[in-house]
C-alpha cells in the first residue's frame, strides 16, 4: 500500500515469502521445494503445478524458490523464464539459453561454471542456428517462385539450372533479408569459427559431464505457458523433452492444465496423454481452507469499521451472521475475490461516514456492495425497484401475490449465484419481501427499519445507491457425528470443549450452522442445556466481524427455542437448563441484553415471557452474587468480568457490587484483572501495510462508574511487575496513558 491507498487497493500481486503467506499454503510450498532440492538423478526432472488463474501457483512458486535459496550450503542455481515474454519475436530458443547461460555466469565464478555457461551458449547458437537457416528460407519461398516465374523456369529444369537458380535464389534472399539473416548466421559462424568444433551430440556429452561434477543443481522455472499458442507450447514443451538427459537439472512449469491439454489436443493424440510423456511429477495447487479465507475478510472488515465509531454502535453481529451465512459466504472462496471486495467496500464505506453518525445500516451496506460487485445485473436492478423491494404491506389478492411471485423470479434470475441462496440474503435486508408469501410485519418493525437505518425502509433505500448505478473445519463425518450427540447433553458439552482445545470451535460452530434445522425437537432440551453448560469455560473474543462461538451458541440457543411454538414452554425450558450453578452465563446475558433491548424499543414478539424474563435477571444476579464469595474466586478470574459487572450493576444491588469490586482491587493481581477487563481493543494503519497494528485504550470514564480511579493506582504501586504477560503489560500501558492524557487536558 502505498501513502495514499487508505482504501488498501490490491494490486494482485503474487506473495514472495513464506512469511506473507495468509492462507496457510507455506507447507506445500515447502514441500515442493524440498522435493526439487532432493532431485540428484542422471536425468532431469520435469515438475508441474497445475492451478487455475488466480489460483496462487505464481505465489507457490515464489515461496518455494524462496525457501530453495536458503538451503544449505549448495543452494541450487535458479533460472526462471517466460516463454510468453519472448514469444511475439520468435525468440524462445534463443532466450532460453541465453538466459541459463547468464545466470549460471553470474552465480558461479568458478572454473567449472564459467565452462558451464559457455558450452550452454554454444549449444544454444548451435539450436537457434538451425532455427534460422529453416525461418529464413520459409520465409523466402515466397519470393524464389516469384523469381523462378520471373525467368520462365520451374523446379525440375536440368541440375545446373537449379544450381545456378539456387545461387540466384540465395543472393536475392540476402538482399531482401540480408542484415537480419546474414547477420545473426555470420554471427553465429564467426563463433563457432573461434571455438572448438563440437557437433551437437559432443556438447551434449560436454554438458552432461560438467552438470554431473557439479554439487548443485540447475532449477529451470517456466511461468505463464497457458498463456502461449498452440504453436508456441509445442515449441516450449519439445524443448523440454529434448532436455532432459541432462543430470541435476530440474525443470518446474507452471500453467493452468485444462488450457493446455485442449491446446495440445489434434488429431493424433490427446493433450493430457503428450503431456504424461514429459511431466514426471504433477502437482495440483492445494484447495485453500474456506474458513482461513473468510477469517482473512473478517479481519479486514474489522479494520474498516474500526475508522467509524458510529458504524461500530450501529453493527448487529446477530444480524451480521445471518446475512453472511445466508448468501455472502459463497462469494469469497478465494484472496482475489476478498482484497476486491474490501477495497472496494473501504472507499463506499468512508462515503457514508458523518459527524454525528454513520449514515446507513453498516451489515446492509455489506450486502448491497457484495451484490453491486458480484452481482452487478441483480443489483441494478434492485436499484431501479425501490417500491417493490420497500413494501412491507399484506397482499390479500391471490392473483396480485402471483404477479409480485412472478416479477421476484425474474429479478433472481437475473443472478449468477445460487438462487435459493441469494434468496434467502434478500429476505433477510428486504424482510418486506415475505409478503409473497403471507407473512406481513407491524409497524413497530418498521419503525425500528427507520432507527437502524435499514435499506430495507423507504427513507433509506436511496441511500445505498446515491454513489453507484460489487486447517480448521470438521470433516461432513465429524459434523454428522456432532449432531448425534445433540440427544446427549453432557457428550456434546464435552465434544465442544475439546472442539475449543483444539482451538477449531468457533469454525466448527459455523459449519454447523447448516445442521441445525436438523437437530430433533425432541433433543431441544439437552442441546440448549449443553451449550450454557460450555459456554463460560470457553469465554468471549474481543468485538470482531467474525462471529465469536459464544454468538455462535447465542444464535443456536435462539433458533431451537423460536422452534418452540408456546412462549410459556420455551421461557421454562431456557430457565431450568440455566439452574445448573456455574453454568450459562456468557448466552444468557447475551439473551437477557438482547431481550431487553426488545422491551425497550417494542420491536417484534419476544422469546422469553416477561414473567421468566425478570426470574431470568435475578437468577443471574444470584449467580453472579454466589460466585463472588466463592473461595476459588471464580468470578473475579472470569474472562467476561468486564461485562458482567455491568449487568450485575444494573440488574442487583449496586452498592453490593461496588463494595465486592472495591475489595478486590485491594489485592494487586485482582486489580490488574479488572483493569484488563477495561481495556478496549482496536485497530490502525501502518503505511505500506495491509494489515493493521492493533490498539489498547481504556476509558477511565468507565471505570468511574464502579470505583474511583486512585484506587487502581494504589493498588498497582504494590504489583510485582517483573512477569506481566503482554495483555497485562498492555492493560498497564493503556491505564498510565489514559492518566496522562485527562492530566494534560
Amino acid at each position: 500500500m502505498n501513502n495514499n491507498d487508505k482504501h488498501g487497493f490490491s494490486s494482485d500481486r503474487p506473495i514472495n515469502t513464506t512469511n506473507d503467506d495468509l492462507l496457510g499454503r507455506s507447507g506445500f510450498s515447502i514441500d515442493l521445494a524440498n522435493v526439487i532440492a532432493d532431485w540428484h538423478g542422471n536425468d532431469s526432472l520435469v515438475v508441474a503445478l497445475h492451478g487455475d488463474w488466480g489460483s496462487g501457483k505464481s505465489s507457490i512458486k515464489n515461496m518455494a524458490l524462496d525457501e530453495l535459496k536458503k538451503t544449505a550450503e549448495h543452494n541450487p542455481d535458479i533460472i526462471e523464464f517466460s516463454p510468453w515474454e519472448w514469444a511475439a519475436q520468435d525468440k524462445i530458443t534463443a532466450s532460453f539459453f541465453k538466459e541459463i547461460s547468464s545466470t549460471i555466469g553470474l552465480k558461479d565464478k568458478s572454473a567449472n561454471g564459467k565452462k558451464l555457461a559457455k558450452l550452454f551458449s554454444r549449444y544454444g547458437r548451435y539450436l537457434n542456428t538451425g532455427e534460422i537457416v529453416t525461418t529464413g528460407l520459409i520465409a523466402a519461398v515466397p519470393t524464389l517462385i516469384a523469381i523462378f516465374a520471373l525467368f520462365g523456369l520451374t523446379f525440375f529444369d536440368t541440375w545446373v539450372t537449379q544450381v545456378c537458380l539456387g545461387v540466384m535464389a540465395i543472393w536475392v534472399v540476402a538482399l531482401k533479408w540480408g542484415k537480419k539473416l546474414l547477420k545473426q548466421l555470420a554471427g553465429s559462424t564467426d563463433a563457432s569459427a573461434k571455438e572448438e568444433e563440437l557437433t551437437l551430440s559432443q556438447l551434449r556429452h560436454a554438458l552432461t559431464k560438467l552438470l554431473k561434477e557439479r554439487d548443485k543443481s540447475v532449477i529451470i522455472v517456466l511461468d505463464d505457458l497457458d498463456r502461449l499458442t498452440t504453436k508456441q507450447l509445442q515449441m516450449v514443451f519439445q524443448l523440454v523433452k529434448a532436455n532432459t538427459e541432462f543430470p541435476n537439472v530440474v525443470f518446474l512449469l507452471l500453467f493452468q492444465r485444462d488450457l493446455v491439454e485442449d491446446k495440445l489436443t489434434d488429431g493424433k493424440q490427446k493433450g493430457r496423454d503428450y503431456l504424461e510423456k514429459i511431466i514426471q511429477v504433477p502437482f495440483d495447487i492445494p484447495k485453500i481452507e474456506t474458513s482461513r479465507i473468510h477469517e482473512l475478510l473478517f479481519q479486514q472488515l474489522n479494520e474498516i469499521l474500526d475508522t467509524d465509531k458510529f458504524a461500530i454502535t450501529s453493527f448487529n453481529p446477530t444480524y451480521w451472521g445471518n446475512v453472511f451465512h445466508s448468501s455472502l459466504a459463497d462469494y469469497f472462496n478465494n484472496l482475489r475475490n476478498v482484497y476486491r471486495f474490501t477495497s472496494t467496500f473501504s472507499f463506499h464505506f468512508s462515503l457514508y461516514q458523518g459527524e454525528n453518525a454513520f449514515e446507513v445500516n453498516p451489515v446492509d451496506l455489506i450486502a448491497i456492495e457484495c451484490l453491486r460487485l458480484f452481482e452487478p445485473d441483480l443489483y441494478k436492478k434492485i436499484s431501479q425497484s425501490k417500491d417493490f423491494f420497500t413494501n412491507y404491506g399484506t397482499i390479500n389478492d391471490r392473483d396480485a401475490r402471483a404477479k409480485e411471485e412472478e416479477k421476484y423470479n425474474q429479478i433472481l434470475n437475473l443472478a449468477s449465484g445460487n438462487k435459493d441462496r441469494l434468496k434467502g440474503l434478500l429476505h433477510h435486508i428486504f424482510p418486506g419481501l415475505e409478503r409473497i408469501s403471507g407473512t406481513t410485519y407491524a409497524s413497530g418493525h418498521h419503525e425500528s427499519w427507520l432507527r437502524g437505518m435499514r435499506i430495507c425502509h423507504s427513507s433509506n433505500f436511496e441511500k445505498y445507491f446515491l454513489f453507484s448505478m460489487p486447517s480448521g473445519e470438521l470433516s461432513h463425518s465429524e459434523l454428522q457425528e456432532m449432531l448425534s450427540l445433540t440427544n446427549d447433553s453432557l457428550a456434546f458439552s464435552s465434544f465442544l470443549k475439546e472442539l475449543h482445545k483444539r482451538e477449531i470451535l468457533k469454525n466448527s460452530l459455523g459449519q454447523f450452522m447448516a445442521f441445525i434445522e436438523k437437530i430433533p425437537t425432541e433433543n431441544s432440551r439437552s442441546f440448549i442445556c449443553s451449550l450454557l453448560n460450555a459456554c463460560d469455560e470457553i469465554g468471549n473474543d474481543d468485538f470482531s466481524f467474525s462471529l465469536n462461538s459464544i454468538n455462535y451458541m447465542t444464535i443456536y440457543v435462539e433458533n431451537v427455542l423460536k422452534g418452540i411454538e408456546d412462549i410459556d414452554e420455551r421461557s421454562k425450558l431456557i430457565f431450568e437448563c440455566f439452574k445448573e450453578p456455574e453454568s450459562g452465563l456468557n448466552v444468557i446475558e447475551s439473551i437477557l441484553v438482547y431481550e431487553e433491548t426488545k422491551r425497550k424499543d417494542n420491536n417484534g414478539e419476544t422469546l422469553l415471557s416477561n414473567s421468566i424474563f425478570e426470574h431470568l435477571k435475578i437468577a443471574f444476579v444470584d449467580k453472579l452474587d454466589l460466585l463472588s464469595v466463592s473461595k476459588e474466586n471464580v468470578l473475579i478470574r472470569h474472562p467476561q468480568i468486564g461485562s458482567f459487572i455491568y449487568r450485575w450493576k444494573r440488574w442487583g444491588n449496586d452498592e453490593k457490587v461496588s463494595s465486592w469490586l472495591i475489595d478486590q482491587i485491594k489485592d494487586p493481581e485482582y486489580g490488574l484483572l479488572l483493569l484488563k477487563s477495561f481495556v478496549q481493543k482496536g485497530s490502525s494503519w501502518t503505511s505500506g501495510s495491509r494489515v493493521s497494528r492493533k490498539t489498547a485504550e481504556i476509558n477511565l470514564e468507565n471505570i468511574e462508574q464502579f470505583f474511583p480511579i486512585n484506587l487502581i493506582e494504589d493498588s498497582l504501586k504494590h504489583l510485582n511487575r517483573e512477569n506481566l504477560d503482554s495483555s497485562e503489560q498492555e492493560a498497564i500501558e493503556a491505564f498510565t496513558d489514559a492518566i496522562a492524557q485527562r492530566e494534560a487536558s
